[in-house]
């Protein structure tokens, strides 16, 4: 990931790229053009070029790249003066170095459409929306559970739970809502609800790479988001625990069934015998696996097969684009809320008369208050297509050397341009 140098590194490293007189490429219009830090003050940069005056604007910000010690950089920096052969802009405010793309990034070209959609079908359901988001694929075989008979799948979690937990049940949100506070909470953030023994306190920790548990300052950001004032968060969670030992509760566990976007029901188990050990992260993660299998098995089994499908061909709004990705807006949070970092979708790039299809990756996404922006990386593309898209692009022929260890793209190449 891209990060910038402190002041006083950024004031050495541009020096030394003067001194050493390192080439800088400037960025503008469809072609990188080489120039060389002529003069340096604390306000701005001189550069010699030999470039096309009509490329240059004054007050335009304009993209730098160079290579400085084997570590590629970059900085973008606003035009004050132009001349024939020099060029002054406003000293950076940031030089960015462990770059994550090889390619460029440029303003689309006029002529440039993107449309995307997510693989297979996706549905507009009643259920209650999630931020996660599963595009519900075929789960690994299991020796405990099999997703093809839905009734003996049942039939499997009773045996299965029943080894654990004194109460169990699966739940669903078909015509109604999202009503307990433990409800409402694994809708909210599509994560699971795990109290292993309320003879301590929620969990502190979630060992996953990917979390998959609300922990206790999970629970407390979520009564935060409810209104409850910071003063109280630690009792309310305190008397939440107590609550549930005071109860008869031993060990609790409620895991989300996740559909796309839609939270349809969840799995509980719950202890009350004192004979049973507490859940661990063994019996936590025998049931995440088997909701997931309860989700397949739903979908191959007709469940949803009357329910609308949403529209599958999405417009994007592309701020910038390189040979490697590029990023787009969209106003929907509904669409935020499916479109997470991870998920695959396939983009239909038009620029003038032709067509390119790309299967991608969103890389990351952020927002603020109007709109969501998606970084997303190509994953498979065509090598004709590939090469059309870099040439439209940088305004160059592409070259068996830009197709190798293409860095950024998220992909190795897995083919030779001739």
């Amino acid at each position: 990931m891209a990060t910038s140098l402190k002041r006083i590194e950024k004031e050495f490293v541009l020096g030394s790229v003067r001194d050493d007189k390192v080439r800088l490429l400037l960025i503008a219009g469809t072609g990188e053009w080489p120039v060389n830090i002529k003069e340096m003050t604390s306000d701005g940069i001189t550069l010699t070029h030999s470039m096309p005056l009509r490329l240059l604007g004054k007050g335009q910000v304009y993209e730098f790249r160079f290579v400085w010690r084997d570590q590629p950089m970059a900085f973008r920096a606003k035009a004050v003066e132009i001349k024939e052969s020099y060029l002054a802009v406003k000293m950076p405010e940031t030089v960015y170095k462990n770059l994550g793309r090889r390619y460029t990034r440029r303003a689309p070209p006029g002529k440039l459409m993107v449309s995307f959609s997510f693989r297979g079908d996706r549905y507009d359901l009643s259920f209650p929306m999630t931020r996660e988001f599963d595009p519900v694929t075929e789960p690994e075989p299991s020796k405990a559970f099999n997703p093809g008979d839905i009734r003996n799948l049942v039939k499997e979690f009773e045996l299965r739970s029943g080894e654990f937990a004194s109460e169990r049940a699966i739940r669903m949100f078909k015509d109604r809502r999202p009503d307990t506070l433990e409800e409402r909470l694994i809708v909210r953030t599509g994560k699971i609800y795990y109290f292993p023994s309320t003879s301590g306190s929620l969990p502190i920790v979630d060992p996953y790479v990917q979390p998959r548990f609300v922990t206790r300052d999970g629970f407390a950001d979520y009564l935060r988001e409810q209104g409850v004032h910071e003063d109280f968060i630690d009792e309310e969670l305190t008397r939440f625990e107590r609550t549930k030992k005071s109860s008869g509760i031993l060990s609790e566990l409620m895991v989300p069934v996740i559909f796309q976007e839609y939270v349809i029901g969840y799995v509980v188990l719950i202890n009350k015998l004192a004979g049973k050990p507490p859940f661990d992260l063994a019996i936590l993660e025998t049931f995440h696996q088997f909701a997931k299998i309860l989700a397949w098995s739903l979908k191959i089994n007709g469940y949803f097969k009357d329910a609308p499908k949403k529209a599958s061909d999405l417009p994007a709004n592309v701020l910038d684009i390189s040979a490697g990705g590029l990023l787009f807006t969209n106003t929907s949070r509904e669409l935020a809320a499916a479109l997470l970092p991870g998920s695959d979708i396939d983009l239909v790039i038009k620029v003038g008369d032709r067509q390119v299809k790309a299967h991608a990756t969103v890389k990351r996404t952020y927002r603020d208050a109007e709109l969501v922006y998606y970084g997303v990386g190509y994953e498979e593309i065509a090598p004709e297509d590939f090469r059309f898209l870099f040439e439209s692009l940088y305004g160059r022929d592409f070259k068996d050397s830009d197709a190798t260890g293409v860095e950024g793209l998220g992909i190795k190449m897995p083919f030779k341009l001739d």
